[in-house]
This record gives structure tokens, C-alpha cells and sequence, in this order.
């Protein structure tokens, strides 16, 4: 790929034209590092071209809807990508890669500002009737159906004999918790040895195999596995299940929404795209990917 220490007339050089303003090779350049790509084809260097072109129109739609945010929303999507954003080692990091702070943060409002808009323009497109969302749960339940799921306790003993002592002790009544306090060597052993509830593939196999076969209540036989001598309880059952509509109706709008959410984003995509004067530069794109040539 060409590369900034081309010239700057390489780097004014138009990749793309949206309405007349260019898509240059240094913005295209620095966009790739921002997403962290590496593009070495023709084809991926066409697709990303478009996904530029994408996102200046929808960026210039945010300008004529007069979209804003505030310094607190700038300062969340910051944290997201990196909680110690401020720290000069951050600015190092992004300098070794050949951007600038103040060109990160001005991506950072530009994804701010395109995720407002394109869930502005969403949310008047798509009208979901209450029976549109009933029929897509009807249609969907194995979506929302969960697993059966066990909770279960362990006690982990670094050797064969301490593990039948400690089955001894538990054949006499005494307490699995107290036990597992007192000689499991495992970290959840402050906690009575609870593993908490998992679902069947959660778990490593020597762990689903023994407590999935067994009744709530049940101790198991001594298990060996590469970390020990193992002893499981099984404290709770939680049997397969399909919610109600009415307990899930929230999370099944989520996912009714997110769906027609793509399907009207490309619709809207497209048609932003036609309304638009686009030119993509074929020669500049094959030099983009040829090494050792240079734009002239």
C-alpha cells in the first residue's frame, strides 16, 4: 500500500468523489489504520473505498438533521475503546501506528454522530406492530428458549487418599460446604465450593459428564481430572424452559428490531447512494495496492 512517506501529492490524490468532495489517498490511508486494516487487494481496497463513501453520506445526512451530542456521550464512547484514553501512554500507542490523537478523536465523533443518525432514521422507518413482534416470537421461539442448566458445588483434593477421606466425612452426614472450606484446594472453595449454574458445554467435560447425569441433591463418586481429585454436589435443576411472550416481549422487540434494522439500513444506504454523484478512481485503487509503484 502506498504509504505517507509518498509526497504529499500522492496523499491529495482522489480515490473517491462524493458531491465533490474527495476521497483522498491520505484519508483513505489513515481510515485503514483507525478500523486497524490491512489491505492488500483490489477487491478490499474497493470495498473499503465504498465503506468510506458510506460513511460520508450518512455523515452528511447527520448534518442536515442538525444532529449534536454531548460531552458526556463523547466521553462514554471514549472509555469504550480505551478507559485510560488520556494517558500519554494511549497517545504513544497511536502515534507508533501513525495516528494522531487529535485524528482519534475526531473518528471517535464521527462514529458517535453516524450511530445518532442512522438510529434516528431507523426508528421512523421501521413501525413495529405489537402483532408483528408476537409473530416473529412465534416464529422464533428456539431463540429465546434456554437450556437446562445445573448448579453445582465441588470439593478438589490433591490426592486420591484425602479425597476418601473427605468421602468418608461426607458419608457420615457432615457438612459438603464446611468440607469444602476446610480441603478443597480450588479458588471457589470460600465459597463452599459453589460452581454456581452452568449449562450443559459450560463446563469442562470430565465436570457436564458427572452433574448432568445426576439428581438434585446427589454427591457424586470420587472424579479424577487433570487438576485434581474431584467430589460434585449438585445443588439446583433448572430444566428447560420457553418464557412467556409477556415476561421476554422487551428482548424479542431487541431482536425484531435489530433484524429490520439491517434490512432498512442497506434500503437507505442504497438509496442515499443513488441520490449522490460517485466516482471511484480505478487507477489510484490499483496503486493502492501495488507496492512499489508510486502515483505520479
Amino acid at each position: 500500500m502506498i504509504t505517507a512517506g509518498c509526497g504529499n501529492n500522492t496523499l491529495n490524490a482522489p480515490v473517491a468523489v462524493v458531491d465533490k468532495h474527495s476521497i483522498t489517498v491520505g484519508e483513505f490511508e489513515l481510515k485503514a489504520k483507525l478500523y486497524g486494516l490491512s489491505i492488500s487487494t483490489k477487491k478490499e481496497a474497493g470495498q473499503f473505498v465504498n465503506l468510506l463513501i458510506n460513511d460520508f453520506l450518512v455523515l452528511e445526512e447527520a448534518k442536515k438533521q442538525k444532529v449534536s451530542f454531548t460531552g458526556e456521550e463523547m466521553k462514554k464512547e471514549i472509555e469504550n475503546f480505551a478507559p485510560d484514553y488520556a494517558s500519554p501512554e494511549t497517545k504513544k500507542e497511536l502515534r507508533a501506528v501513525g495516528i494522531k490523537y487529535g485524528q482519534w478523536l475526531n473518528d471517535i465523533r464521527e462514529k458517535i454522530t453516524r450511530k445518532k443518525i442512522i438510529n434516528m432514521v431507523m426508528k421512523d422507518k421501521i413501525k413495529a406492530d405489537p402483532e408483528d413482534i408476537k409473530d416473529y416470537y412465534w416464529s422464533h421461539i428456539p431463540d429465546f428458549r434456554t437450556g437446562k442448566k445445573v448448579e453445582a458445588s465441588q470439593i478438589v483434593l490433591d490426592s486420591e487418599e484425602k479425597a476418601k477421606m473427605v468421602q468418608q466425612f461426607l458419608m457420615r452426614g457432615e457438612a459438603f460446604d464446611r468440607l469444602a472450606k476446610k480441603y478443597s484446594i480450588t479458588s471457589e472453595s470460600k465459597n463452599g465450593g459453589s460452581l454456581g449454574y452452568f449449562g450443559a458445554g459450560e463446563m469442562p467435560s470430565f465436570i457436564n459428564d458427572a452433574v448432568f447425569s445426576m439428581k438434585k441433591g446427589e454427591i457424586s463418586g470420587i472424579i479424577k481430572s487433570p487438576y485434581g481429585w474431584h467430589i460434585f454436589r449438585v445443588d439446583d435443576i433448572q430444566e428447560d424452559k420457553t418464557p412467556k411472550f409477556e415476561e421476554i416481549k422487551d428482548r424479542v422487540y431487541e431482536k425484531y428490531y435489530d433484524i429490520k434494522k439491517d434490512e432498512y439500513f442497506n434500503a437507505w444506504m442504497q438509496e442515499l447512494r443513488k441520490n449522490a454523484e460517485i466516482k471511484i478512481y480505478e487507477d489510484t485503487l490499483d496503486k493502492l495496492v501495488e507496492p512499489k509503484e508510486v502515483l505520479k
